[in-house]
């Protein structure tokens, strides 16, 4: 029985989280929800009494340990840690919090160091899919430092690139798992609406931001205090998540995750919820605002930065339609305005194949001690 757990608490692009060894917690889930709900502080909004940091993107845990699958390196379990709910969710992936597990990998000598690259082959247990995580090295020291700048996070980090193009169907196991392209829904008090359904390294329905009455420029406390409209997107979700087989998963959960709802828009001149820097319409191809779990995400995440990619090389979809005539023709890279900034994705698909799916991002380590929990384990 132990009442203390070692960590290294993390920033992975626009989230944070802490990372624990898979040696050194409960392997049956329950027991481990139980875990990180008390090294978290949870429920409670302001987790006054743990590690969390009060907001989706920074109560976040990673667990890592040796690998299970011969095409990794390591294997990484991502648990979304509750504020106000006394809740784990298991069923989703932490692209942000990648960029951090390759960094981790390497600090923590998991993997052999290669020079100039070295390139991390992550299983993302919850979706049991592979991401590649490249790393610059220089004299065998994993790099943090660097020019790359991402929205959301001040300053500048070492580029770390994250490669899904491994981990398309990661909910489902079907990019488009109704088989349809774009579709009309009848949803329950909401009526008929047009989405796109499409999993990526995410499952994301995406919906034009003017069908939910919104310019798509809206801040996440704006989304936040519209209860009607959470309403109306909760319903569209659900109904998602009934049609691709996770009814179960949803009525089983007070704020569940998946899928994400993207309400997408024109690009427009906006001004960022976190820095205050006005971000001009040429700069983006597309809007993007991304709700779950009860509330608005102050950013886009990672997975669902390259899941956005991947909808706009289909053929027919409502991301595909609206970046027609925004993106630079030719081009494989693509921008998407969020509310603490823009983010970038590589995306190409051919024939239905993906060959192509890239995230930059940073990552660096902030701390690393023992963490005294109030029940021994």
């Amino acid at each position: 029985m132990s009442h203390t757990l070692p960590f290294v608490l993390m920033r992975g692009g626009t989230s944070k989280g802490v990372f624990l060894r898979e040696q050194d917690v409960p392997k049956l889930r329950a027991e481990l929800t139980a875990v990180l709900l008390d090294l978290f502080g949870s429920p409670d909004r302001r987790q006054i009494d743990g590690l969390g940091g009060a907001d989706k993107l920074t109560s976040k845990a990673a667990i890592i340990g040796p690998p299970v699958r011969t095409d990794s390196d390591v294997s990484y379990l991502f648990g979304q840690v509750g504020t106000v709910r006394a809740e784990v969710d298991y069923n989703l992936n932490c692209g942000n919090l990648l960029a951090a597990v390759g960094l981790y990998a390497i600090e923590e000598q998991l993997i052999p160091v290669r020079e100039g690259i070295t390139t991390v082959r992550v299983h993302n247990v919850n979706t049991d899919k592979i991401i590649h995580v490249s790393v610059p090295v220089r004299d065998g020291v994993a790099q943090w430092r660097g020019d790359l700048s991402i929205g959301g996070v001040p300053g500048t980090g070492a580029s770390i690139a994250l490669d899904f193009s491994r981990a398309v169907g990661a909910i489902t196991g079907q990019m488009l798992p109704t088989g349809k392209v774009c579709e009309f829904l009848e949803v329950p008090d909401v009526g008929s609406i047009e989405v796109s359904i499409v999993d990526g390294a995410n499952l994301a329905v995406y919906v034009q931001a003017s069908a939910l009455g919104m310019t798509g420029k809206e801040s996440p406390d704006a989304i936040d205090v519209n209860d009607e409209l959470k309403r109306r997107m909760d319903a569209i979700r659900r109904c998602v998540a009934y049609r691709c087989g996770l009814r179960d998963y949803w009525d089983a959960r007070k704020a569940p995750s998946t899928p994400m709802l993207i309400a997408i828009g024109e690009p427009v001149d906006y001004v960022t919820c976190t820095q205050g820097e006005r971000i001009a319409a040429a700069e983006v191809d597309m809007l993007v605002r991304q709700y779950a779990s009860g509330s608005a995400s102050k950013t886009l995440a990672a997975t669902l930065t390259a899941t956005t990619g991947l909808a706009c090389r289909i053929e027919g979809s409502l991301p595909q339609r609206l970046i027609a005539s925004n993106c630079k023709s030719g081009s494989s890279k693509l921008s998407f305005g969020h509310p603490s900034g823009v983010i970038h994705v590589e995306s190409a698909v051919v024939e239905g194949v993906v060959m192509r799916l890239s995230v930059l991002r940073t990552a660096r380590r902030i701390a690393e001690g023992r963490a005294y929990l109030k029940h021994a384990f």
